[in-house]
């Protein structure tokens, strides 16, 4: 019976970690609070390449909402939006800041772009790296 209920509590966790993201891993934005957030500019790569903070988090609420970069390779994201300044547990992960606090108490949000086991974008996630 312990067996039991142990498989079903792992397996609720794990549908709702599959779906939501995991939960171990920090606080997300989807691309609504993204947007109220930081506002919302039309994707151009080589304006997020060159650009600072206020122009790529601009920019991060429609690469949310396009998923164009979803099934390309890291080196393509590399590419296009230039080399990662961000980190995501693992360098494979592009990472890119796009609000940097200078304080234990300012936030530090990036735009991650998680890959498959072929190193391809399986998933694009805004993630808080930084304070309470």
């Amino acid at each position: 019976m312990k067996i039991a209920i142990a498989i079903i509590i792992i397996s609720i966790f794990t549908a709702y970690a599959t779906k939501q993201g995991p939960l171990w891993r920090g606080t997300y934005l989807n691309e609504k609070a993204v947007k109220a957030k930081w506002g919302q500019a039309p994707l151009d790569y080589s304006k997020f390449k060159l650009g600072d903070l206020a122009i790529r988090s601009k920019m991060a609420a429609s690469i949310l909402r396009d998923q164009t970069l979803i099934g390309k390779s890291a080196d393509s994201i590399r590419q296009v939006l230039g080399d990662p300044d961000g980190f995501f547990y693992i360098d494979a992960y592009p990472a890119y800041l796009i609000q940097e606090g200078h304080s234990k108490s300012e936030e530090t949000w990036q735009l991650v772009f998680l890959l498959d086991s072929k190193f391809k974008v399986k998933e694009i996630k805004v993630h808080k790296n930084c304070c309470d």
